[in-house]
Order: C-alpha cells, then structure tokens, then sequence
C-alpha cells in the first residue's frame, strides 16, 4: 500500500481525553466490568477480575485488573491502565510514516458471526468488544497426567482506513496476562511496510506504591551460562536480545509469597524481531518511566524520560515496543490474512508451589 485515507485529529487532543491528574478509585459497571473465575465447571481455583473500555485512537484500553490467585486470597492489584499508546507504520521508500493511534479511528461492531456463542459475547453500547472463554491447551503435562488450561479474551477491533487492527487482551487461569495487535485488510499496492504497536502499561503491582523493575538476561560462555537481573533505577531506554533471553521483572517492593520470595511478572516479548527505525522512539524495546498522567503517546517517549528520575520503589509506567513486518505477498493481493505481534506479563514467585496442580 501506497496511499492511505487518514481521518484528522490531532495526538495531543486524544491525550488529554484520556488523561487524570490523580489516580482516582476505579469502579465500573456492567457492561464494562467482566469477571472470570477458572475453572468454568467445578471449584474455584483463580479469577481475575477488569474493567474495560474502547476509546477512538487506541481502541481496546484495560481501565484496570485484579488477579485473585486462590479462593481465599486477597486480590492483588495488577494494571491501572493499559493501552496501546501508538501504531507506527513506516513505508521501506522511506515515506508515508503513519501514527494510526494519532488519527482517532473508531472501532468495528460486531455481531454473534464475530464472537461465538455461548463461549463469545458481544460487549459494549456500541457492540464492540468481544469477550470469550477459552481452551488455551496443556497447562502441564507429566506422562499420563495432565492439566488443561483455559483463558479470558478481550478483542475489538479498530477501522484504520484500508487496515483493520485487532486489538486483543488475554488473562489466563495462571495468572499471565497477553497483550496482543493483529493486522489485517486489503493492501493498496506493493511497498513492504511495519506495523509497530507501542503499549503503555501502567503496572500498579500491589498499588500504585513502590513498584519497581529490573533487566533480567542471559549469557552463555563455553560450556557455562549464567543469568543477571539489574535493577532500573531511573527512567530509560533498554534494549531486547533473543539471545540472552531478555525480559522486564516488574516487582513490588511488599509483595512476596508464603515462601518470603519477592513476587514479580515479568514482561516477555513474543515477536519474529524488533524493529530500530530512524526515529528516536523505536531505539528501545522496553522503557521504564515514572507515573504521569499526561505522558500517554508511546511516539513521545524520548522527550518523557528524565535520566535522574528514580523508578525504583515508585508508580511506574512500563512501555513495550513490537513490530509486524509486512512483506507484501500475492497471497495478500485480495485481503491480507492476520500478522500478530504481542508480549506475555508472566506471573514468578507468586504462589510458593505449582498453581492448578492437580
């Protein structure tokens, strides 16, 4: 694609829509309040519970998640909000480079063809949003014994000219979290082109309070490996390598399980590459920034961070950076099939033994 229709409105707008000074109380009602406990038939194990609602420009945005890891537990506090905070489409001649976030797309409606019954439910006054219950496969399995896990999906879908986007969140019964953008449509002309989602992920990790991050990675040398875990003291940039494994620990300074080990998720791309374009923005993976309520465009983030503002034991906001690379095929001649892209919020020392086991 060569040309695309762009709708005009304008970034900063869309930021202050969506902006609070202070970090109110959630609440939310029915229908923008789901809750989920696992598994469906039988006794409770675990249950999440979210609020939710679809805006024009970033589509589906979690407006918070709780996570109960047991009947009996308190539930912990997990996300405040998040959002996919840019959609960065830059062309291989060199231009156009897109900010589909920026042109405040509107979302599809869908009906029960788009979200199946009895498992799928449309949500939302306008029909946007899709939640459904599913099968995710083998949760364990150790010879003839064996779990199968089943997850809660969120999707909408956001009508960007030619392209439509699906923007999709899955909490599962183990507690991970998956944050995921699709791309699909029809393809005007030849030209290879990205897709680069940006999410801002307000982490709220037991509260708002004293969150924290550390870089966790690999290295292998001869015959021996070993594994690292810095912490970020203040607001930057870092970098993602597959060959070290690289993940963003997201801890609690109070949260630890019965076992006194400091509880975490750990933020985990589940990509095909990393893009790096000319744009300062795209040259980190993941950033780490202190909390503020009018920082909300992934596209801005070089001109957010302070080198000397601490995020260790504070309320942060972690950015994730992910890329689909559209080689144009003749397969996609008529409507291109969906390219997916997306990180994992994995839950580490949360519970003191293995969860749904048996």
């Amino acid at each position: 694609m060569t040309t695309r229709l762009r709708f005009l409105a304008a970034s900063a707008i869309l930021s202050v829509i969506a902006a609070r000074d202070v970090k109110a109380q959630q609440y939310c009602s029915a229908p923008y309040y789901v809750e989920q406990a696992f598994p469906t038939a039988g006794p409770e194990e675990t249950r999440w519970k979210l609020c939710w609602q679809v805006l024009n420009g970033p589509n589906l945005v979690i407006t918070g998640a709780w996570f109960r890891p047991a009947p009996t537990a308190a539930w912990i506090k997990l996300i405040y909000d998040a959002r996919v905070s840019q959609l960065f489409v830059p062309y291989h001649p060199g231009s156009p480079r897109y900010y589909d976030i920026g042109y405040g797309f509107g979302s599809v409606p869908l009906n029960s063809t788009d979200c199946l019954p009895p498992t799928g439910v449309v949500l939302g006054r306008s029909q946007e949003t899709c939640k459904e219950v599913r099968d995710r496969g083998l949760a364990w399995k150790h010879d003839a014994y064996k779990r199968r896990g089943q997850e809660l999906v969120l999707w909408s879908v956001m009508a960007a000219a030619n392209y439509n986007y699906i923007v999709e969140w899955t909490f599962r019964d183990d507690g991970a979290v998956i944050g995921r953008v699709g791309a699909t449509g029809q393809v005007a002309g030849t030209n290879a082109h990205m897709h680069g989602p940006i999410w801002r992920l307000d982490i709220d990790l037991n509260g708002a309070c004293c969150d924290g991050t550390s870089l966790f990675k690999h290295t292998e040398t001869l015959t021996t490996a070993s594994d690292s875990h810095s912490s970020v003291a203040s607001e930057s940039g870092l970098s993602w390598s597959p060959t070290s494994f690289t993940m963003l620990e997201i801890h609690d300074q109070y949260l630890k399980n019965s076992n006194g080990k400091q509880s975490e998720w750990d933020l985990m791309p589940t990509v095909s590459g990393i893009p790096n374009h000319f744009e300062s923005f795209t040259k980190s993976t993941f950033w780490v920034t202190q909390y503020n309520w009018s920082e909300m465009l992934g596209n801005m983030l070089p001109t957010y961070v302070n080198f000397l503002a601490p995020v260790s034991n504070n309320d942060i906001v972690v950015w994730y950076y992910a890329g689909v690379h559209h080689l144009v095929r003749d397969e996609d001649k008529q409507m291109t099939h969906l390219m997916w892209t997306g990180f994992v919020l994995r839950p580490a020392n949360l519970w003191a033994k293995t969860p749904l086991y048996p």
